[in-house]
């Protein structure tokens, strides 16, 4: 496999380090770098990256099965591989959407490792060796996390086919270089070795922050195996009191909106140094948050109370925009928040669900009337999707009415066959006369603009415009999405935080007993996430962000939550107000918001079950949740029964690279491991729905 993996590698090294200084012996040609001539202080940061991706697609992805983010098509076609979040989105996964994170992960990094190893031992650095362990770690353990049994063991050897491992092995051996690289990073670096601080993007060289990732890593592992007799609180608990200890603690890559001309990533062709996040959920305009994720932000469990956060997590559009009489600029506007794309049930007025059946893709972006626009809706049509005419109209006055001046409404004219809807001069509308578009202005775009692509304004206006198609609406400053807090091109990339231990810590105390305790680290960590994102909002509107370059007001996204509004929330229905109040679905789930879009989130819902209320006697964890209407079952084979292990994605399908160029080992490993399943090969849409290895019911 390393043989494959490395012709690619060969490229990201001559791409990548062909712009750097002080890394060539005098020696080495310099048109061909090579494993001997990259110092350490180089490949650490390229590793550091490729693994950032890798998590970052992955997380995603996954976070379409936990109902975070989903797509506008609902993607009935087997093969479609440009909407990998839609299948998951709809629990229908296919496998093609696992590629990136394993391209990424195995040519962009793991292949890498060994070289980084051997050469920090030849310059006698244990730091650069305990960097490289650790990534290794995190990521064959996301691998094992997303597909069970991997190539671990021989994956970096000459071994063109090495056998899978089983995942209790890769966790083994992962826990194991974790421990090494705490003794390692235990070591002082040698006077004369290069500093760790020279290609260390993730800690700046702080050898005692890596210290603290480590056990924080150790600590979030050892709490996946809650389903398994390996499950040790103590341990758990032990490595948290030396993990993270504040929201400065957090480790965390940093990103800009860079400019035209920046070198691109050579397996995906982005742009290095934007985030990571924003790239796979924001770039394009067709990803949209989900209306579960919106209700824990406006309805936290029935409670009727808005989180904070939600202005700030959820993305706004223009809405009731007034013109000046020259009817060229925006005079003054109001705002729209995204509500969400319900995908578990039928929303107000229609007859289905949005997605469901043969329905059209929801609208990517509208388009800006310079003028008054009339569209006919035929009545027959009108019906297909709505319950009544009536119903149609109310939508068409909530989304294009309540102006202050009346006369700025849409006009609706009601004749023996249509309903004509004149779209005034500065409304967003889509121009298709089918009214099942008309809607779907309410699904906020959750894209931000770059400056690379030239879609943005300025770096520091990130807003979205219909700039790809429309430039009118972009000079105009017409905003069709403010984009979302881990979603903007420079967004940061948390890898690990301190209220993620927060919230480890309160589960873990709940599963002992310990309330009080579990109570207190859930106070800390629902705290510990607004302080977090108060560090990143103060920065932004230090920048300037809250202003776009044409000057609107758009500081609702980017300002800090004030205090007050933080102190009345955590004194809310939102918030329980007492240890024996305390649930360990309170705990999950406000750790399902302050985890951003963080894979973990579905390593999470896998060990309580999703919805299933099965584990333990701690009922519906994630509650308020469904499956989603329009799921199809076109890709993917799953039980009827919501309380079966079986009913939900718990697993990727083996990637295309083993399949298709490891085939024997593969299947041998396939049915040897699920051949008790029912399952009968390598292409068994049963497989996703068969746990990874510590997420089996006991």
């Amino acid at each position: 496999m390393k043989k494959i993996l490395s012709i690619a590698l060969s490229l990201i090294l001559i791409l990548g380090l062909s712009s750097c200084e002080n890394w060539l012996d005098v020696n080495t040609n310099p048109n061909s770098p090579n494993s001997e001539s990259a110092t350490v202080e180089l490949r650490l940061p390229w590793l550091q990256y490729y693994y950032a991706y890798a998590w970052g697609v992955a997380s995603v992805r996954t976070n379409g099965i936990t109902q975070i983010i989903t797509e506008t098509t609902n993607n009935l076609g087997q093969f479609d591989y440009n909407n990998h979040i839609s299948k998951l989105a709809k629990w229908d996964p296919h496998q093609d959407v696992n590629l990136t994170p394993y391209q990424h992960w195995f040519v962009g990094a793991a292949c890498n490792i060994p070289d980084l190893i051997n050469k920090a031992q030849e310059i006698g650095s244990p730091h650069y060796e305990a960097a490289a362990l650790v990534i290794k770690s995190m990521g064959f353990i996301m691998m094992s996390d997303l597909f069970s049994e991997i190539p671990y063991t021989y994956a970096l050897s000459s071994d063109v086919s090495p056998s899978p491992d089983k995942g209790e092995v890769v966790y083994e051996g992962c826990l194991k270089d974790l421990d090494r690289a705490i003794e390692l990073f235990s070591q002082p670096q040698p006077a004369g070795v290069t500093p760790l601080s020279q290609g260390d993007t993730w800690c700046g060289g702080d050898a005692s922050k890596w210290l603290k990732l480590c056990y924080g890593l150790k600590a979030r592992w050892l709490g996946n195996l809650s389903k398994t007799d390996l499950y040790d609180p103590e341990a758990i608990l032990a490595a948290i009191d030396k993990s993270l200890q504040s929201v400065s603690d957090n480790v965390k890559m940093t990103h800009a909106n860079v400019d035209k001309g920046s070198d691109k990533n050579v397996l995906a062709g982005h742009t290095y140094g934007t985030s990571i996040i924003w790239r796979n959920a924001a770039y394009n305009a067709t990803e949209r948050l989900n209306r579960y994720y919106v209700n824990l932000l406006t309805n936290f469990k029935g409670s009727g109370v808005e989180d904070p956060r939600a202005d700030k997590l959820l993305p706004h559009m223009m809405t009731r925009v007034t013109l000046t009489p020259d009817e060229y600029w925006i005079a003054e506007c109001e705002w729209r928040r995204d509500e969400g794309v319900n995908i578990q049930g039928v929303d107000e007025g229609w007859k289905e669900n949005r997605l469901a059946g043969g329905a059209p893709n929801i609208r990517d972006l509208f388009t800006y009337a310079s003028k008054d626009v009339t569209l006919s809706y035929a009545k027959a049509d009108i019906e297909t999707y709505y319950v009544s005419v009536d119903a149609f109209i109310a939508a068409v006055k909530k989304y294009y009415g309540g102006f202050a001046d009346a006369e700025r409404d849409a006009k609706i004219t009601v004749t023996d066959n249509t309903v004509d809807v004149t779209y005034r001069t500065g409304m967003m509308y889509c121009e298709e006369a089918n009214p099942i578009y008309v809607e779907d202005i309410k699904y906020v775009n959750h894209a931000a603009d770059n400056v690379a692509d030239a879609f943005g304004l300025s770096a520091t206006d990130m807003s979205c415009y219909y700039s790809k198609s429309d430039a009118w609406t972009r000079d105009m400053g017409y905003v069709q999405g403010t984009g979302t807090f881990y979603a903007r091109p420079d967004s940061d990339t948390y890898l690990l935080t301190y209220p993620e231990m927060c919230f480890l810590k309160a589960e873990v105390l709940f599963r002992k007993g310990d309330k009080g305790g579990a109570y207190d680290a859930y106070i800390k960590g629902i705290r510990a996430h607004f302080e977090m994102m108060n560090v990143k909002l103060n920065q932004w509107m230090g920048l300037g962000c809250g202003t776009t370059e044409l000057g609107f007001d758009v500081s609702m996204a980017y300002a800090p939550m004030a205090q007050d509004d933080i102190e009345a929330y955590m004194k809310s229905k939102a918030v329980k107000q007492s240890a024996g109040e305390l649930t360990m679905s309170d705990i999950m789930m406000q750790k399902l918001i302050a985890m951003g879009y963080d894979y973990q989130n579905w390593n999470d819902m896998r060990r309580f079950n999703y919805y299933a209320g099965n584990i333990n006697d701690y009922g519906v964890i994630y509650t308020e949740m469904n499956a989603p209407v329009y799921r199809t079952g076109t890709n993917s084979t799953f039980s009827t029964d919501d309380k079966s292990d079986r009913f939900y994605v718990r697993r990727f399908m083996q990637c295309y690279y083993e399949t298709d160029f490891n085939t024997v080992e593969t299947e041998k490993l396939c049915l040897e491991m699920y051949g008790q399943y029912g399952i009968t090969g390598l292409y068994d849409p049963n497989i996703f729905s068969i746990p990874v290895w510590w997420d089996w019911t006991k």
